[in-house]
């Protein structure tokens, strides 16, 4: 190889040096926007959704009283919600506990074949239930991919409620679940469009319909803004909730122990019964 060559060479691998440099360069550049994009940067901000009414509740008015989470500043229930997990429960003893409301699981949809199906310990539970006079609404675990299915969930909720007196809402829960071979993901689902399909056909029967979610939901997939006229339901673990939006009930706890309950049981304050209605 010539001198002229080899300095032709040597000026090839440097050149493609940089530009592996370069590459690398860009490639952690990348990476650290998408790590801020979704570690740091946190969810949405009031600025970027106007039109969703704020959380107004003030921290340091949320307290704890014989292990249930309190709210100073108004008026408030407290309570669990339960499914067949739950298995047996002494209703009057949650009620000596107490507990005020229950949200039982009336059903739900499999999450592999997608049917439908009554919690095995509803109707028990109801039944048990109001006679220890605790005030009951219900949830049915929706696995919806459209409005036809979730108003079909809908429907299948009022034909298990068959006419049913309840205090408290028929929620809407809607959940990714890990291994799920027919909803791998939320992605692209219409979830605000299923919610209010749902709730808009348990309402023409007579019932308050509301909408469960976490924060992940409340911030990502949901339209909050839309579905501001249903009692909003959401799970935030802890004392005080930091979530941005205002809701009125919530689940602070999935490791909550009550008296006539074995095991773990999630815990609830309903911030805001009166925004509730009884079907008759």
């Amino acid at each position: 190889m010539t001198k002229k060559n080899r300095k032709h060479s040597a000026g090839i691998v440097l050149r493609n040096i940089l530009l592996a440099l370069l590459l690398v360069a860009v490639v952690a550049a990348s990476a650290i926007l998408v790590y801020r994009r979704f570690f740091e940067s946190g969810p949405a901000t009031p600025d970027e959704k106007q039109n969703i009414a704020k959380n107004h509740y003030d921290a340091d008015s949320f307290y704890e009283e014989n292990g249930m989470l309190r709210y100073a500043k108004s008026a408030h229930l407290t309570g669990v919600d339960v499914s067949e997990h739950q298995e047996k429960i002494d209703w009057a003893a949650v009620r000596a506990a107490g507990v005020d409301f229950a949200i039982l699981r009336i059903g739900y949809r499999g999450y592999t074949e997608g049917s439908l199906r009554e919690d095995s310990w509803f109707a028990e539970n109801y039944t048990a239930a109001r006679a220890a006079g605790v005030q009951l609404g219900v949830y049915f675990f929706s696995q919806a991919t459209t409005l036809e299915e979730a108003r079909e969930e809908a429907d299948y909720t009022l034909e298990l409620l068959d006419g049913r007196t309840l205090e408290l809402p028929v929620f809407y829960d809607w959940e990714a679940v890990a291994g799920s071979t027919r909803i791998p993901s939320p992605d692209g689902l219409p979830l605000t469009q299923c919610a209010a399909a749902f709730c808009q056909t348990v309402e023409a029967a007579g019932y308050t319909a509301g909408v469960y979610f976490n924060q992940t939901y409340g911030y990502t997939y949901f339209d909050l803004g839309y579905l501001q006229d249903y009692v909003l339901w959401l799970a935030e673990y802890g004392t005080t909730p930091e979530f941005l939006y205002h809701f009125d009930c919530l689940q602070y706890s999935s490791t909550g122990a009550v008296d006539g309950i074995t095991g773990n049981v999630d815990l609830n304050l309903l911030l805001m019964p009166e925004k509730t209605k009884t079907a008759d």
